[in-house]
C-alpha cells in the first residue's frame, strides 16, 4: 500500500517539474539551516560529558557587590579560594585553580603562540583529560602538552623530558595528553604546573583564576552551598570591604554548557544558550518560509488536484487515504530536499562563522538518525495543511465545478503566505544593512587618536629597550612607542582609584611609553606629558577628561599635581589630562582612564613610519626584527588595517548575508511559482486582451499588479519591524549610527529589485506571446 502511495507521489512530482523543483530547493534551503542548528545544539549539550564524576564537580562563581551598588556575577574567583576550601572543609575531595594565559613558548628551536593553563595538581583527578605518554605534570615547573601541541613542536618525536621556555623560565615536559574524547569549555595547548606560590595572590583579585571543586560522595548540594556561604564570610574578612564584598555560587561541571547565565570574566569557551535559541528561531523561520511555498503551490494547483481527489473518492478512497497520499508526496519531497540540503550544508560549512558554531562537520549515527527524523517530521508538517484541506473536498462540488479553495476572506491563503514570506525577507534585509553600516562605522570612525602609518608588532617580554636601540636608526622609522594593550580594541586593565576614602571609582589602565602621546596624536589639555623619569613619590600618570569629571575636579587644570590612590599603599601623581578618546572601541562608553609609563607591562611595539612605507623599508624592518629577536615571529600589521578588520566582522556579515540570501531566495522561488502558475492560468485572458487591442505595457501592469501590491505590503510591514530590531541592536553600542533615509531607501531597492524582476520577466513573456498559440485549443 505504501509503495503505491509513493509511486503516485513520484508521478505527481514528475508531472509538475517546475513546481517540484521550487518546492525541493525551497525545503532544501530551510532544512540545511535547521540541520546546522541541530548540530550546533547537539555540540553545545555534549560539552564536558566525558569527565568522571561530573555530577559532583562544580565551578565556583563569584558574586561581587561594589560599594556604588554595581553587582557582577563572575566565572572567576580569587586564587586562594581553592586552597582555603581544601584545607577547611572535609567534604571536599579535590580542588584546582586554573589560570588561563596566552604566551609565546620556545621548544625544539621553535617559538609558537600557545594557550596556557596554569593548574594545581588536583586538575588531573577532577577532569577526564587522559595522559597518552609520560605522566601528569604534578611537580612545580613541569608541563603536559596537548596531543596537537606536541605535534606542532616535535612532530613525531617523543617530547617527554624535553624543555619548554615560558617567560624566560624552563619547564620540563612530563607528558602528552591524548586527543580529547569530547568537547570541553576549557581550551588550552599546554597544562603548566607553575612554581610554588604562584596561586598565593590577593583575595581582592577575583579575576585571576577559575576554581573547580570535586565533592566527596554523599555531600549534598545544600551542604556545599553552606560551605560556600561560610567561605564568603571569611573571604570578606580578607579583602578591603570598603570597595566590595564577595558571595560564592556554584555551577555543576556538566551544566556549564550551554551557558545560561550572563557571567563576567567568562574566559572559557562554552556556547551560550541565548545564541542557540536565536539561531534555532532563525532556522525554523527560514524553514517556515519553505513550508509556505509548499502549501502555496499545492493549493495553487487546487483545481487539478481537487478533480484528482474527487475521482479517488468516487472510486472508494476514504479521507485517511487522501491524507496519506498528500503526506507521502510531501515526505518524498522533503527527502529529495535533504539530498540538496546536504550539498548546501557542505558549502555553508566553509564560512568561518559556521566553523566556530559547529567545528568540523561529521556525520555519526546519531546525527544521521536525527537528520532523517527531522526530515520526516518536516515532510509531515509541510504536507499536513494541504492534506487536511483536500481530504475534506466534497465530490458534488468538484464534479459540478463549484470547488473553491479561497480562504481568509478576500485576501486568500496563498497571497497571505507570500506576503509573510516577503515581510520576513524585508526584515532580514534591513537588519543586515543596519548591522553592516554599524560595522563599517566602527571600522572607519574617528577614534580620537591617529591610526595612520603605524606598524604594530607583539613585543617580547622586557624587549622595549632592545627594540628602541635596534629600530631607532632605521630609515623611514620616524618614532617608536609601546603600549600594554592596543587602543580601540577591548580596553585596558581595571584599577580602582580615589581622591579620598569614600569616592572609589573603577578606571581603565594602560601602560604607555611617553612617545605614544605624539605618535598617536593624543591631546594634552592640561599639565604636561609623562616625564621620562618621575620626580614624585607616586608614579606620574595622565588621566582623561572623564576621570576628571568622575573624581569631581573642577577643571582639568585643577587635577594637575593632585594625588589619586588605588589602595592604602599605592597611588598616582597626575602629570596631565588628555582629551577623551575611544581607547576601548565604540561598544563601550568612555570611562575614566589612567595612562602611565611602566615598561614591564608593554606588550605591543608601534613603529611610526614616515610617509608610505615601500617594500624595501618593510624588508629592512623585518630583517632588523629577526636579528634583534631571533626566536620571535615577525607578525607586523598596519594599525589602521588591524583596527578596520577587527570591527568589520566579515565572518558575521557573511553568515548573516547567507541567511538573508536564503530567506529571500525562498520567497523569490515561491513568488516565481505563483507568477508562473498565474500566467499559465490567465494565458487565454491575456490572449483575448491582446486581440481586443491591449498593449504589452497594459497587460504587464494588469497581470503583475496583484503581486506588486504584495511586495509593497511586505515593505510596509517589514520595514518598521526591521527598523525596530535594528534600533534594539544599535542600542547595545554606546556609539552607533543613525538609521537615515538613504539606508532605508537602499534597503527597499535591494529588496524590491529581485521581486519586481521576477514578476516583470514572466509577465512580459506572456504579454508578448502569440495569442494564437493559446486560443487555438479552444
Amino acid at each position: 500500500m505504501f509503495k503505491n502511495y509513493f509511486k503516485t507521489a513520484w508521478r505527481n512530482l514528475n508531472k509538475h517539474r517546475l513546481f517540484s523543483v521550487i518546492n525541493i530547493f525551497g525545503l532544501a534551503t530551510g532544512i540545511a539551516v535547521c540541520l546546522l542548528a541541530i548540530m550546533q545544539i547537539r555540540k553545545a549539550f555534549a560539552y564536558d560529558n566525558f569527565h568522571p564524576d561530573a555530577s559532583r564537580t562544580y565551578r565556583i562563581l563569584t558574586d561581587i557587590t561594589y560599594k556604588n551598588g554595581e553587582q557582577f556575577l563572575c566565572a572567576t574567583s580569587p586564587a586562594p579560594l581553592s586552597g582555603y576550601l581544601k584545607t577547611n572543609y572535609s567534604g571536599v575531595e579535590d580542588v584546582t585553580s586554573i589560570q588561563l594565559a596566552n604566551a609565546n613558548v620556545v621548544a625544539n628551536e621553535k617559538r609558537l603562540y600557545t594557550k596556557l593553563a596554569y593548574i594545581q595538581p588536583g586538575f588531573y583527578s577532577i577532569f577526564g583529560f587522559k595522559v597518552l605518554e609520560g605522566a601528569p605534570a604534578l611537580q612545580p615547573q613541569t608541563a603536559t602538552l596537548s596531543y596537537e601541541t606536541a605535534k606542532r613542536f616535535f612532530n613525531e618525536e617523543n617530547p617527554v623530558g624535553k624543555v619548554l621556555v615560558i617567560d624566560s623560565n624552563n619547564y620540563i615536559i612530563n607528558g602528552v595528553l591524548a586527543k580529547n574524547p569530547g568537547e570541553s569549555h576549557l581550551n588550552f595547548d599546554i597544562l603548566v604546573s607553575p612554581p610554588a606560590g604562584f596561586f598565593q595572590k590577593s583575595w581582592d583579585d577575583e579575576t585571576i583564576a577559575l576554581t573547580y571543586v570535586k565533592l566527596k560522595k554523599g555531600i549534598s548540594t545544600l551542604t556545599f552551598k553552606n560551605m560556600l556561604n561560610n567561605a564568603a564570610k571569611d573571604a570578606n574578612d580578607f579583602i578591603h570591604q570598603d570597595k566590595k564584598t564577595f558571595a560564592f555560587n556554584m555551577q555543576r561541571l556538566d551544566h556549564i554548557s550551554p551557558g545560561t547565565i550572563n557571567l563576567y570574566n567568562r574566559i572559557t569557551d562554552e556556547p551560550l544558550m541565548s545564541g542557540l535559541i536565536i539561531f534555532a528561531c532563525i532556522s525554523l523561520g527560514i524553514l517556515m518560509l519553505a513550508f509556505f511555498n509548499y502549501i502555496n503551490l499545492t493549493l495553487a494547483r487546487s483545481l487539478g488536484r481537487s478533480k484528482e481527489v474527487g475521482i479517488r473518492k468516487v472510486t472508494g478512497a476514504l479521507k485517511k487515504h487522501i491524507i496519506f497520499q498528500f503526506l507521502s508526496e510531501a515526505v518524498l519531497t522533503a527527502f529529495l530536499a535533504l539530498c540538496i540540503a546536504m550539498i548546501e550544508l557542505t558549502w555553508i560549512s566553509r564560512f568561518s562563522t559556521v566553523q566556530r558554531m559547529v567545528g568540523t562537520i561529521s556525520y555519526d549515527a546519531i546525527t544521521c538518525i536525527s537528520f532523517v527524523m527531522f526530515t520526516f517530521i518536516t515532510g509531515i508538517l509541510a504536507g499536513w495543511i494541504p492534506a487536511k484541506i483536500f481530504s475534506k473536498v466534497k465530490i458534488v462540488k468538484v464534479l459540478s465545478g463549484r470547488f473553491n479553495i479561497g480562504l481568509f476572506g478576500g485576501i486568500g491563503l496563498r497571497k497571505t503566505l507570500i506576503a509573510i514570506q516577503f515581510t520576513v525577507s524585508m526584515v532580514a534585509v534591513i537588519t543586515l544593512m543596519i548591522f553592516y553600516k554599524q560595522c563599517l562605522f566602527m571600522a572607519n570612525a574617528d577614534y580620537g587618536f591617529n591610526r595612520q602609518n603605524i606598524l604594530t608588532l607583539p613585543l617580547p617580554e622586557n624587549g622595549y629597550k632592545k627594540a628602541v636601540a635596534a629600530f631607532s636608526l632605521l630609515p623611514g622609522v620616524q618614532s617608536i612607542s609601546a603600549t600594554s594593550q592596543l587602543f580601540g580594541f577591548s580596553g585596558g586593565d581595571a584599577v580602582f582609584i580615589r581622591k579620598s576614602v569614600n569616592d572609589s571609582v573603577r578606571s581603565e589602565y594602560f601602560s604607555i611609553s611617553p612617545s605614544v602621546i605624539t605618535d598617536f596624536g593624543l591631546q594634552i589639555i592640561a599639565g604636561k606629558t609623562l616625564p621620562p623619569v618621575g620626580g614624585h613619590i607616586f608614579k606620574d600618570v595622565l588621566i582623561n577628561e572623564e576621570a576628571c569629571k568622575i573624581l569631581n575636579f573642577t577643571t582639568p587644570g585643577d587635577a594637575v599635581g593632585k594625588i589619586i590612590k588605588t589602595d592604602d599603599t599605592a597611588g598616582f601623581h597626575i602629570a596631565g589630562v588628555v582629551r577623551n578618546f575611544h581607547y576601548a572601541g565604540m561598544q563601550r562608553s568612555i570611562m575614566p582612564l589612567i595612562l602611565t609609563d611602566n615598561a614591564d607591562q608593554f606588550t605591543r611595539l608601534n613603529l611610526k613610519i614616515q610617509g608610505a612605507a615601500d617594500q624595501y623599508s618593510l624588508k629592512t624592518i623585518k630583517n632588523t626584527w629577526e636579528k634583534t629577536f631571533p626566536n620571535e615571529a615577525f607578525d607586523a600589521l598596519w594599525f589602521d588595517q588591524l583596527l578596520h578588520d577587527q570591527h568589520l566582522h566579515e565572518g558575521d556579515l557573511s553568515g548573516m548575508g547567507v541567511l538573508t540570501g536564503m530567506s529571500l531566495s525562498i520567497a523569490l522561488l515561491g513568488l516565481l511559482g505563483m507568477v508562473v502558475y498565474t500566467t499559465q492560468t490567465r494565458s487565454k485572458e491575456v490572449s483575448i486582451r491582446k486581440i481586443m487591442g491591449a498593449s504589452v505595457t497594459s497587460i504587464i501592469l494588469q497581470v503583475s499588479k496583484s503581486f506588486t501590491y504584495l511586495l509593497l505590503i511586505a515593505v510596509a510591514i517589514g520595514l518598521p519591524v526591521g527598523i525596530l530590531l535594528g534600533n534594539q541592536f544599535l542600542n547595545t553600542y554606546a556609539f552607533h549610527i543613525r538609521i537615515d533615509s538613504f539606508l532605508i531607501i537602499a534597503a527597499i531597492i535591494i529588496f524590491l529589485l529581485p521581486g519586481l524582476c521576477t514578476i516583470g520577466w514572466y509577465t512580459y513573456r506572456i504579454a508578448v506571446a502569440n495569442p494564437v498559440e493559446s486560443l487555438r485549443t479552444e
